[in-house]
């Protein structure tokens, strides 16, 4: 059982290990230690070893350490150098593990951002499928949607299609002012064949805002080109 009084003495210690320059060489420090001791022992103090006898013992290996592996020793140096600057996190195990929830929490927040847009770029495949099927309907499917896909394009390119497939386009065309832009305009665009339409650039601007992060301004994103912006919709991964 731990008792309220053994955080208290925690505490004490890590302000007056900051007011005292050695305070670890004083009596004060000594009776702080038998108390904690005595209250309860540390779970990572083995059974019947104080806090000082474990940091004693510590000191040894290291010092052992650095005859036999300079270099282990030389980054476990540099590792605690960098654990004593970091500041009063180091000494405050709650401010640890509020840093450590804002790292989980981020960390859920980028794999929240990579499952939308993993599913934006299965829809808009699963468009551009549909899409080359209505256009080329004469070319059966294979049962493999990717060398459907290929197919259908090349017959379109070789000006195979039928009367309805130059409807279907006629009508797809119809559809490129449309808002969001469909994966057909992003890849034009992308491609430098076209512009996006007043509406359409706004919808890119802001959407590419929000995939990069919030880390350019509108001005910004517009003067990396419309090509960039599309290319970015239809691949957010290259945002970072």
């Amino acid at each position: 059982m731990d008792f309220p009084i053994r955080p208290l003495l925690i505490d004490c210690r890590i302000e007056l290990r900051k007011a005292l320059r050695h305070f670890e060489n004083t009596q004060l420090a000594q009776r702080l230690e038998e108390a904690l001791a005595t209250i309860q022992p540390p779970a990572s103090t083995p059974a019947g070893r104080t806090a000082p006898q474990v940091a004693y013992a510590w000191q040894m290996a290291a010092r052992s350490l650095k005859h036999s592996h300079s270099s282990l020793y030389a980054e476990l140096q540099k590792e605690a150098l960098r654990l004593l600057e970091a500041g009063p996190g180091f000494t405050d195990a709650q401010a640890e593990i509020d840093r450590l929830q804002q790292d989980l929490e981020a960390a859920e927040e980028l794999a929240g951002q990579a499952k939308l847009a993993r599913m934006k770029a299965t829809g808009q495949l699963s468009t551009i499928c549909k899409a080359l099927a209505a256009a080329a309907p004469h070319v059966a499917e294979t049962g493999d949607a990717q060398a459907t896909a290929l197919a259908r394009l090349e017959a379109l390119m070789r000006g195979a299609g039928s009367v309805a497939a130059v409807t279907s386009a006629a009508g797809a065309a119809a559809d490129l002012a449309e808002v969001p832009p469909p994966p057909l305009v992003l890849e034009l665009v992308k491609a430098g064949q076209r512009e996006f339409t007043k509406s359409q650039r706004e919808f890119a601007v802001a959407e590419a805002m929000i995939v990069t992060g919030w880390q350019y301004t509108p001005v910004e994103l517009l003067e990396r080109g419309e090509a960039w912006l599309a290319a970015l919709l239809l691949n957010p991964e290259i945002a970072g």
